[in-house]
């Protein structure tokens, strides 16, 4: 059981008063079965208590400093920064049914994510509200981040790219054409590699540049989310995902997602 378990002395009980078909492998005795073993249920309930012990693992990042705060889509020729022909190859592979690598941060016999009802209790319902939230990019606090599960890639818009202090420079020119629901084509400025620090986790994350009106700064797609392995909720307002420590989770801000709602319907932003 590990050397964390505090292994109790032999059942001091009297050999007569002891059932000899009974044995307790946490005891080494017999005299009862390991699964009535009151001592055992109470050494697993305080191990519970403490939490998984991972002493291989490091501790969380910490938060990077906070510079500032600045307050679906398809991609082209690429998807989610895979191109056709290796697109195309996924295909193959997912009709064969052959696996691809998961997500490494899932914890060991504690990978299970799961929402409960009582993470809905400071909802404001009824609601159809989306998911948006605020996050640390590029050592700036980041609000109305939209988490767009229909989105196959990420977007940053120039005015928060340059909000955040970085250059033209810092981009690397590659024009992707993303086509919205109307069939209009935008094309974008190019890609850029920022840190997106959620709950200690700081993801390398690729971005495509659009320089194009819109009520939200961010949108993460599914490049995020699954880079993250992450399960966003919108009815739930959370997005969580696993960390080599426990489970997280980054909650939504409802009252930014409905200002951005109405920012859109007044019709002072693009909608690509």
């Amino acid at each position: 059981m590990g050397p964390q378990v505090k292994w109790p002395p032999k059942v001091k009980v009297a050999e007569a008063n002891r059932n000899p078909k009974r044995w307790c492998e946490f005891h080494s005795d017999h005299g009862h079965t390991t699964e009535d073993c009151i001592a055992l249920k109470m050494e697993v309930a305080e191990l519970l208590k403490k939490g998984p012990s991972l002493p291989i693992e490091a501790a969380p990042a910490l938060p990077p400093q906070q510079d500032r705060v600045i307050h679906v889509i398809t991609s082209g020729s690429e998807v989610s920064g895979i191109n056709c022909a290796a697109a195309k190859k996924s295909t193959r592979n997912a009709r064969n049914g052959r696996e691809a690598e998961g997500p490494r941060r899932l914890l060991l016999g504690i990978d299970e994510i799961s929402i409960t009802a009582r993470e809905q209790e400071k909802v404001l319902v009824p609601h159809h509200d989306a998911l948006v939230i605020s996050l640390t990019i590029a050592n700036c606090l980041v609000k109305q981040i939209l988490v767009d599960n229909g989105s196959s890639s990420n977007i940053i818009f120039y005015s928060a790219f340059a909000d955040l202090g970085l250059e033209p420079a810092a981009l690397t020119k590659k024009a992707t054409p993303l086509v919205g629901f109307s069939g209009e084509v935008k094309q974008t400025l190019g890609e850029v590699l920022l840190p997106v620090y959620a709950e200690g986790v700081n993801q390398a994350t690729k971005f495509l540049v659009v320089d194009c009106p819109s009520s939200y700064n961010v949108i993460l797609g599914r490049p995020w989310i699954h880079d993250m392995g992450a399960v966003p909720s919108t009815f739930h307002q959370l997005v969580k995902f696993p960390t080599p420590w426990s489970i997280r989770a980054v909650k939504g801000d409802q009252e930014n997602a409905r200002s951005c709602y109405q920012t859109t319907l007044r019709g002072k932003t693009q909608i690509l």
